[in-house]
This record gives C-alpha cells, structure tokens and sequence, in this order.
C-alpha cells in the first residue's frame, strides 16, 4: 500500500532529481522512489556493517539486518577488508533456530 508524503528538499537535488528525470524519460516521482529504496538498502547495509564490526551482531545477523544472503554479506566482508571475526559461542547463537 502506497502512502504520499510530503518532504522539503534543497534546490540542488531538486535540479538533480529532474536532471536524472529528464535523462531517463521517467517521472521525478519514480525516480525518487529509486533514490529513497537504494538508500533505504545502504543504509540497512552500512547499520548492518557497524554492528558486526563492533561486535554487536554476527555475520548471520548482520546479514539479516542488511537484508541480504551471508554469502553476499560475506563477499562485503571481503571486498571492505574487514576483518571476519566469528567464535564459538557466535556459531552456536547463528545456530539456535536451526534446532
């Protein structure tokens, strides 16, 4: 279900979101939509990351948090260079759902 909001935003993004508009040939409000669900996904990721790096959810929650697979959570890991910390007692907290 779609809800309309309102939002107050500067002229230059303003000129920046019609300028994208005009490029793709799509109305602003898609192209918002676009802008606000991207955003949306990198901030999730970006809260998903700060908590695994200060140990504050594993690798599996993480993921979860950024609403992606482990596998791709993972390959972030890797592409960042962040170090993967993963104990015992993280496995066996990843695990508690599966028994």
């Amino acid at each position: 279900m779609e809800k309309t909001i309102s939002v107050r935003i500067g002229k230059e993004e303003l000129i920046e979101i019609e300028d994208i508009s005009k490029l793709e040939g799509r109305k602003k409000s898609e192209i918002l939509r676009d802008v606000i669900d991207k955003g949306i996904k990198d901030k999730k990721l970006e809260l998903a990351l700060k908590k695994f790096q200060n140990n504050e959810a594993t690798a599996s929650k993480a993921s979860k948090i950024a609403g992606i697979p482990l596998t791709s959570f993972l390959d972030i890991l890797q592409k960042r260079n962040i170090n993967f910390h993963y104990t015992i007692d993280e496995l066996r907290e990843d695990t508690e759902d599966l028994l």
